[in-house]
């Protein structure tokens, strides 16, 4: 019987690609870890680059967005408009990992991605072949372990972190960024991290950070790169904002890119989030500046790479237990639904007895294909250690929650976004118009038992998550998913205006 293994390497042995610039020249009679890693090498400078981690440490699976609310546009683009802007093939390797249509079979196919062990490997085998090539950790990696067991050379990481990696960046540090440098075939490579500006103690500054790129120039830097937690939107308006910088390393949206974002003289590299793919990107430098760049988006398919011996020993086995199954696919990539956060919302209804609920968008979490088992690890990393409260609110307070998500989704400026994706509610329906003002975006809710809209002034008891108190999130998931055996999840509905 043929396996998933000889599946994927036969089609991309039989030149279905990977959809990546820098390896359309691949080898057609190799399906393997050589054929995932193969690269052109260009110039003295190897630049590798991974973010977002977020603490999965182990080969899973993870649905990209199927619908994402946003400018038609890179990074919003899904389904077909994306595989056309990179000429990605359906039911290939990389239509699989980067599109959700038929997700469920392609995953099954196809296999996990990601996992510390693997991304060792692709990691070891690239300094291997490329010594001196500079590991760039975009931050958000959610584990103690990604930094001895991957070593990067440097790391973005908020000053509020009480005891920084060693190569860290102290991001948006007061007065200007902290910066690395580094030198290759006598260019000096400059980098400089930047961090969550939502977070008050990092400081962010835009005239600041041009003056940070402005001394990285006059000191000698060739080549000026931007390590960032910024958001994609946010490092959009960097490049178009900014003179002096090379490349933005983008991290905290878990966007991928297969190209480069090239705005002005500055490329956005996106590597996704959860380990799945690693970027390296090759430079030429010619008359103190970049001349010259190759990039490539490596897929870290786990069953096509061997894990490495050592990070293997140092992750373990984990007491793993099955706490029930799921009947459809559980996801959570969607700007407005996530069969994920729609079972968490009916987990705390039912726990508290509340008329509704609302759930953050969440960070991290594995798909989960229709049959497989829902594990404890997924339920630790989906709850986050976050606890559930009951509360009485009016309907006007409700829809105030609902507002402030939808800023931190949709708001104007690009600094003042904080996710791509919007709070989900439990038993609750609304309309969202994303290009509205502030303030003005929610309306329309309907409470989903007897259907009728919620009063402004009716006091409801609304089911919400914090950092403490109340009950644990985790144990109230286990028991809700326990009872049932086999779960399945139906998002309320969002009516998307404009």
């Amino acid at each position: 019987m043929i396996t998933r293994r000889e599946v994927l390497g036969q089609m991309i042995a039989a030149g279905a690609g990977l959809g990546l610039s820098a390896r359309q020249g691949m080898a057609q009679d190799r399906y393997d870890q050589t054929a995932l890693l193969d690269f052109y090498p260009l110039g003295d400078i190897t630049l590798l680059h991974f973010s977002d981690l977020r603490g999965m440490v182990l080969p899973h699976h993870l649905r990209p967005a199927a619908v994402r609310y946003g400018p038609d546009r890179v990074p919003n683009l899904t389904g077909e408009a994306l595989r056309i802007r990179y000429g990605i093939g359906g039911r290939t390797p990389m239509d699989a990992a980067m599109t959700a249509e038929g997700f469920d079979a392609l995953g099954a196919v196809y296999g996990p991605m990601g996992g510390l062990a693997h991304l060792a490997t692709v990691i070891g085998a690239v300094r291997s072949a490329r010594p001196g090539a500079i590991l760039l950790d975009g931050g958000g990696s959610g584990t103690d372990l990604a930094g001895p067991l991957l070593k990067p050379d440097a790391q973005s990481f908020d000053r509020a972190v009480p005891q920084p990696p060693p190569g860290a960046l102290a991001a948006n540090a007061e007065g200007q960024p902290d910066h690395a440098v580094f030198t290759r075939g006598g260019a000096q490579v400059a980098v400089i991290g930047l961090a969550d500006p939502h977070r008050p103690e990092t400081g962010f500054s835009l005239e600041g950070l041009q003056q940070a790129v402005a001394a990285r120039r006059a000191a000698g830097a060739a080549v000026v790169i931007l390590l960032s937690q910024m958001g994609f939107e946010a490092d959009r308006a960097l490049a178009s904002g900014l003179e002096g910088v090379d490349l933005i390393f983008s991290g905290r949206s878990g966007h991928a890119l297969p190209e480069p974002e090239v705005l002005g003289g500055t490329h956005i590299v996106a590597s996704g989030a959860q380990g799945r793919f690693v970027t390296r990107v090759d430079i030429a430098v010619k008359d103190g500046q970049m001349a010259e760049l190759s990039h490539g988006l490596i897929p870290v398919f786990s069953e096509l790479i061997r894990p490495d011996a050592r990070a293997l020993q140092a992750l373990g086995t984990e007491a793993d237990a099955a706490v029930g199954s799921a009947a459809d696919m559980l996801h959570h990539r969607d700007s407005f639904s996530g069969t994920w956060e729609a079972l968490i919302g009916d987990a705390m209804l039912a726990e508290t007895g509340a008329d509704l609920a609302l759930v953050p968008p969440l960070r991290a979490a594995e798909t989960i294909l229709p049959g497989q088992p829902i594990l404890t690890r997924h339920l630790a990393q989906v709850a986050q250690g976050r606890h559930l409260v009951k509360r009485r609110l009016t309907g006007a307070a409700v829809a105030v929650l609902l507002e402030a998500a939808a800023h931190a989704a949709f708001a104007e400026d690009p600094f003042a976004r904080q996710d791509s994706r919007m709070m989900r509610a439990a038993g609750l329906s609304f309309a969202i118009a994303p290009g509205a003002p502030e303030g003005a975006r929610i309306s329309d809710l309907t409470l989903l038992a007897g259907g009728r809209a919620l009063d402004p002034a009716e006091e409801i008891t609304v089911a919400l998550l914090q950092a403490g108190g109340g009950t644990a999130l985790e144990p109230a998931l286990a028991r809700y998913i326990t009872r049932r055996g086999q779960v399945t999840a139906t998002p309320a509905p969002v009516v998307v205006k404009g």
